[in-house]
Formats: C-alpha cells, structure tokens, sequence
C-alpha cells in the first residue's frame, strides 16, 4: 500500500535528478513541515508558525489568485519523494517579469545540486512557456547557497538594499540580481 504523503504525482517539467510537479495537497502535510523548520525558514522570512490549515487555505488560494504566483513541488526521482517548493510569485504579466524561488525542505538534500537544477528549470520555463522579459530574485546576502544557485541560472547583479532584513538578531543586506530573456537566449547559443 503507498504511503498517502508520497504518492507521487505527474511531473508538469522534467528534469535529471528532480522533476517539477503542481502542488499536491495531499503532500500539505509536508509543507506544513517545511514551513516549520527552523533551519529551512531561516532565509524564508517566516516569522509566524504554519498550521495545516492555513497552508491548505493558501494553496487553494493560488488557484483562483489570477495566477500572481505559480508553484510546483520539487519531487525527487531517484528517492520517489517531495523534497521542496519552487516556482515564481509577484508575477507581473503585463510588465512580463516574476520574483523566481527555491525551497528545499530537506535539510539531507542540501549541497547536491537541486536548488539549481531546479532554477534552470524553472528561468527555461519562465522565458519559453510563460513569455517573461525578465526573472529576478531578492535574496538574504548571508543566504550564499542562493545566491550561488542564482548565478549559476545566469542572474546578474542588479543592487543591493542595505540593511534591509532583520535576521537572528542582526540587520542584513538583500541582494537583487536578474536575467533578462534575451541574455538567456544568447546563453543558450553558446
């Protein structure tokens, strides 16, 4: 019998070691989970605790939100298993530019490549499927593992906010870089 949390669902983007899938409420459980943990929350900025409810209430919101936000699960192929969330929110469509994101909910599978496996899949669908002219990220300047993720998908610096993020005690900087649709495509001649 299959466990309900990891029934897997059909991937929407494939890749190598991860593929990209709609969200599963089945899977809330998890979310709720990552949510949660200290150490995953740490960049994420969130500063209230999740509960069940309120993480199936949001979810279910993005379904009639107009699309400002798209989100996928990050299932994991070889261990058949949801790890993280990833996608874009602030969509601007009439502008064509959207804030990209990563999570990995699993501490275990940090440091092996999947935040930017996951990025690559996502600008691609960005600047291909949905049209955009332009993926940005703000990110915590202590937050090394994302912004490394990020230069590896081709952003590039654009500013930087001073003291802007209240963190363990501590006012940070946050990073905004961007890449542009046609950067992208000159990168994919090469």
């Amino acid at each position: 019998m299959e466990d309900k949390e990891t029934k897997k669902v059909m991937p929407f983007i494939e890749g190598e070691i991860i593929d990209l899938g709609p969200i599963n409420l089945e899977h809330v459980n998890l979310y709720t989970k990552w949510g949660n943990d200290p150490e995953v929350r740490r960049y994420a900025r969130n500063m209230f605790p999740w509960n069940l409810e309120e993480v199936k209430k949001w979810f279910e919101q993005q379904k009639e939100s107009g699309k400002r936000d798209v989100t996928f699960e990050i299932w994991h192929k070889k261990d058949k298993k949801p790890i993280g969330t990833a996608g874009f929110d602030s969509i601007n469509w009439l502008d064509r530019n959207a804030n990209i994101f990563t999570s990995i909910g699993e501490p275990e599978y940090w440091g092996q490549g999947i935040g930017p496996e996951a990025a690559k899949l996502l600008v691609d669908y960005g600047f291909e499927e949905l049209n955009f002219h332009k993926i940005h990220a703000c990110i915590n300047a202590p937050n090394k593992r994302s912004l490394r993720t990020a230069e590896k998908v081709g952003l590039k610096f654009e500013a930087t906010l001073k003291e802007q993020v209240y963190i363990e005690g501590e006012y940070v900087d946050e990073v905004k870089l961007a890449i542009f649709k046609k950067d992208w495509l000159n990168s994919k001649k090469i």
